[in-house]
């Protein structure tokens, strides 16, 4: 078993079932020819010699001379040192993937995309993995029935020291202590549920400026929306959420004027009107 272990260690970094026996099988024996691994690996000896040189290749094994000119003898070389090697290989590969893929990222043709959500499930799964990734900002409106689901998400985020708008349009416990996590959340003062049956519970959220979900919940459980990195709806999304912040903070401050003229609720503001003179 602890051998069959050590294949499956060793196939899990890149090693084929030939090369992972063959290594272990020289660990065991060193140095050894073709034969002597191929009998203690069960590697095929037609195979063996081809396995040993891509051994060499990968730098696990080394070919060491020996008196006889036309002998191919192989060693092992050290597990630490092999292990140290390809992860010096994979940082390195991976670095060089990182810089070719953010490259990449920066041309339009790549960031004008949108997937379409259509499932509330599919819609907080994305919010969840949109919240964890965040390292710099969020931009959040949402109701307390998904706020409820997103909300270990965000006090983790706050954890973080990501800074975070959020607005809040129904009441949910939750939102003092995220307040006190050091974001900037609010609750919506007015009423926005006659609006619901027409507009369905509105979602939106940006992640570091350079990622969104957009889109509503409606009453009958059907949801519609979108996921995108296009920068104009990022933008549009950020500044949704900014402008409903800056609305309800300016109404706490000197709102009753206006709740005179338009009601408690704004219900009677209408986006049709055309402003008196």
């Amino acid at each position: 078993m602890t051998l069959e272990h050590a294949y499956d260690s060793i196939k899990a970094i890149g090693f084929s079932d030939y090369e992972a026996r063959a290594y272990c099988a020289l660990l065991a024996q060193s140095p050894a020819n073709g034969y002597q691994i191929s009998a203690k690996s069960g590697v095929p000896r037609a195979k063996v010699y081809e396995v040993l040189d891509r051994l060499v290749l990968r730098g696990a094994a080394v070919r060491v001379e020996t008196a006889k000119k036309d002998a191919k003898v192989y060693v092992a070389v050290d597990p630490e040192m092999l292990i140290e090697n390809i992860q010096k290989d994979q940082m390195a590969a991976c670095e060089r993937a990182r810089h070719e893929l953010e490259q990449l990222q920066h041309a339009p043709d790549v960031l004008e995309y949108f997937w379409r959500v259509t499932s509330r499930d599919d819609l907080v799964t994305r919010a969840h993995n949109l919240v964890e990734t965040a390292s710099q900002t969020l931009h959040v409106a949402l109701w307390a029935e998904e706020f409820d689901s997103v909300l270990p998400f965000l006090l983790r985020a706050a954890r973080r020291k990501v800074k975070m708008a959020i607005m809040l349009y129904s009441h949910h416990d939750g939102l003092a202590p995220l307040q006190r996590a050091g974001a900037g959340a609010i609750l919506h003062s007015r009423s926005k549920l006659q609006a619901v049956p027409e507009l369905g519970r509105q979602f939106v959220l940006a992640s570091d400026r350079k990622q969104c979900i957009t889109g509503s919940i409606f009453s009958d459980g059907a949801m519609d929306g979108v996921f995108s990195m296009n920068r104009g709806l990022v933008s549009n999304t950020i500044d949704l959420v900014n402008h409903e912040i800056y609305l309800e903070r300016l109404l706490i401050e000197v709102g009753k004027p206006i709740f005179n003229l338009y009601g408690k609720d704004m219900e009677k503001l209408n986006s049709f009107d055309r402003p008196k003179i």
